[in-house]
């Protein structure tokens, strides 16, 4: 097992093809990007070669990347792996790929070459400083799992998902004590990207709506479908669906914060829940 952080910056050359603002730059981007095709199909979602290439010299993509600096994604993620020591005792170095996400995403976890790999997206809006140290705690969180339990599939269940994301806020919270739970949480991103944002905040709603949330997902808990997941933990909304952005991932650290009273964050990174424990753990959580 390496024990170096390993971060794929392909952000840089890309920036400098379309700085050179040369006549050929479309076809040197174009060439880049076919080269790493892998990389493309995996980081967005089989997105074709052609269609990310006239995303890349829109001017507005290079604009988004002005405050982008690799120093200090290697600065925050080596703080992280070393925080993560004092936790687990032993966690592998991440392994980080940054590549554009034109605004899907900010960071995810996905396999390459059969292993996963953290992928970044800089191009995300205010990815640096506080919220990039949530990302990649988040980020890294699923990493080691991952790792230790396999990689989920794409459209893992929605009992699955709330464990996975309860855990990794979790752990983001231990690694970053100095950073408030809203920010932790992302709240203070909402209404940039165009999500409710209720009156009182977010985690204040959250609390006050526990038991609605949990009994809307006890209701799906083995389901895969595409808006249910994307209503329990994605930036997406739907029509007439004004209740805040990933609730899902408020139930599972709830859960998991109850669970941690009982099992070591060594017991917790290793569970393999199902969807009878999931059900039993929200029945227990919101008892009166």
């Amino acid at each position: 097992m390496p024990r170096r952080i390993k971060i794929d910056d392909y952000i840089t050359p890309i920036k400098e093809i379309i700085d050179s603002r040369d006549t050929g730059t479309k076809a040197r981007l174009h060439k880049f990007i076919y080269i790493n095709r892998k990389i493309n199909n995996h980081h967005l979602y089989k997105h074709g070669v052609n269609k990310t290439v006239e995303k890349l010299i829109e001017p507005s993509w290079r604009r988004k990347i002005a405050k982008f600096n690799p120093d200090e994604w290697h600065k925050i993620a080596e703080d992280i792996w070393r925080k993560s020591k004092i936790i687990l005792r032993s966690t592998p170095p991440p392994e980080i790929i940054l590549y554009p996400g034109f605004g899907a995403f900010n960071g995810r976890v996905y396999k390459i070459d059969r292993k996963p790999v953290i992928g970044g997206s800089p191009d995300f809006p205010y990815m640096t400083g506080k919220n990039l140290q949530v990302l990649l705690a988040h980020e890294y969180g699923h990493f080691i799992r991952y790792r230790k339990i396999g990689t989920p599939s794409e459209m893992a269940p929605i009992y699955r998902m709330i464990y996975e994301e309860g855990w990794a806020t979790w752990l983001s919270i231990k690694l970053l004590p100095e950073i408030t739970l809203s920010q932790i949480f992302m709240s203070n991103l909402h209404k940039a990207i165009n999500m409710p944002d209720p009156q009182g905040g977010y985690l204040r709603w959250c609390r006050k709506n526990l038991k609605i949330i949990a009994r809307k997902a006890q209701k799906v808990l083995k389901s895969r479908n595409d808006k249910v997941l994307g209503r329990f933990f994605q930036c997406r909304r739907f029509k007439n669906d004004a209740t805040p952005i990933r609730t899902g991932y408020y139930l599972g650290l709830r859960i998991i914060d109850m669970l941690s009273k009982r099992l070591t964050p060594g017991q917790l990174l290793i569970e393999k829940p199902t969807a009878k424990r999931i059900s039993c753990w929200i029945d227990e959580l919101t008892c009166d």
